[in-house]
């Protein structure tokens, strides 16, 4: 049975199951932050004359992903379904060739299915098992073709170089080679915690690889023992919707007690913050400067526009160094308003401009750079749009003066930081 199938068939299960117990079942949309990750199988081969090697803390964190999911409940124990889709680094590993050597961060589309079921030994608290099946899908599989096409012409057009032009054009091909070895499905465990919030939900996960997603490389008509297995901890935030009275705020219109509650809440229409946020990887690192503002429509309902400035540095052998500047307009909702407490989830586009250079390739020396090959596209100056979702807590030292931190997750990356805000 095709994976497509075998997911489509746990989706619609737990749509069925919603609409036959809706009293028990809850379901919701997920965000997925990837917070560390780590190869579990150190593999080393040589193939031809380049050396490809993993090991056991090759990896960087997985991007952050977005989806779905489906709940049901009981007093003491519950189980869930899910579906996400992110992008993702599931192999990574280092190539050595006799010219030139470089990190490879191989990047996928994953989509997961998962059905996870659990413990609880308080109401608001989870431990939880389960099982994943992931698709992968490679959106550049000849990746490194134009690399491999410009080192033979150089090899052509300066002869007496030709033999480092070539040894260099062999560890792209086996690059590619590796590249194109990765595994279409694979299976995962994993294993967790939770809280559950009125109808925030927060989990602490742990993924490891059932199946390995490298399981040999093909290279030139001859095969390789090369495996690559990963472990991986997540961050995941889910809002559940249903069923709706247990996560409205507001009870009856008979409540005089809640009615005479909300007016002590204090309600303000407009409010700005200052932020600033940092990502951490292996790969590189980032500092966020925001501006936000919002208009409120409803206590819990707003509009929101930031504008953001972004500095990215390369921290491996190989420098970058970028500045990104974006404008985030969302909508914003607020599930947990109180007097003091304040939770707040915002998604929207996310427009970028990025200007900077970045370099792909060079050589590695045991203390630092070798050489550096500088080409006409490591300038870089784009336009990018992409969608973006934030999750923020915010403690309100006053009626109108806020503070908190906050976890902005993109397609690719996430970013965790503290804001201020003033309301009036």
């Amino acid at each position: 049975m095709k994976t497509e199938k075998l997911i489509g068939i746990v989706g619609l299960a737990c749509l069925i199951a919603t609409t036959t117990s809706a009293q028990q079942w809850t379901f919701g949309p997920k965000l997925e932050l990837g917070l560390s990750a780590r190869s579990t199988s150190v593999s080393e081969v040589t193939i031809v004359d380049v050396s490809v090697e993993s090991g056991a803390n090759a990896g960087d964190a997985m991007g952050a992903g977005i989806g779905g999911f489906a709940r049901y409940d009981r007093s003491r124990w519950y189980g869930q379904a899910e579906l996400l889709t992110q992008r993702a680094n599931v192999a990574n590993y280092y190539i050595n060739g006799p010219r030139n050597g470089f990190a490879e961060y191989a990047r996928v589309s994953r989509f997961a299915g998962r059905v996870l079921g659990g413990y609880k030994p308080l109401p608001w608290l989870r431990f939880t098992v389960g099982v994943a099946t992931n698709q992968y899908r490679r959106d550049q599989e000849n990746y490194y073709t134009s690399s491999i096409a410009s080192y033979y012409k150089l090899a052509d057009i300066y002869p007496a170089y030709k033999d480092e032009y070539l040894a260099s054009a062999r560890t792209y091909e086996v690059a590619q080679s590796v590249n194109n070895s990765y595994k279409k499905v694979s299976f995962d465990i994993l294993a967790g915690v939770g809280v559950d919030v009125g109808g925030l939900t927060i989990d602490i996960m742990n993924s490891s690889s059932l199946t390995p997603v490298v399981d040999g490389v093909t290279h030139q008509g001859q095969s390789y023992d090369f495996r690559q297995k990963y472990s991986n901890w997540s961050l995941q935030l889910g809002y559940r919707l249903l069923p709706v009275k247990a996560h409205l705020l507001a009870p009856r219109r008979s409540n005089r007690a809640y009615e005479r509650i909300k007016k002590d809440i204090p309600f303000y229409r407009n409010e700005v913050h200052i932020a600033g946020g940092l990502l951490g990887e292996d790969i590189g690192s980032a500092f966020l400067y925001e501006n936000r503002y919002t208009r409120y429509l409803t206590r819990r309902v707003g509009l929101s526009i930031g504008a953001n400035i972004m500095r990215l540095s390369g921290s491996y052998y190989l420098p970058s160094q970028t500045t990104e500047m974006q404008v985030l307009p969302a909508v914003r909702f607020l599930p947990l308003y109180s007097r003091r407490h304040i939770i707040g989830l915002s998604l929207g586009p996310l427009f970028r401009y990025e200007s900077g250079y970045t370099v792909s390739s060079g050589q590695y020396g045991g203390n630092g750079p070798a050489t550096v090959n500088l080409r006409n596209d490591s300038a870089t100056s784009t336009f990018a749009a992409s969608m973006q979702g934030t999750v923020d807590y915010q403690f309100a030292i006053s009626d109108r003066l806020l503070f908190g931190p906050w976890l902005r997750l993109s397609p690719e990356y996430a970013y965790a930081g503290i804001h201020a805000g003033y309301r009036f």
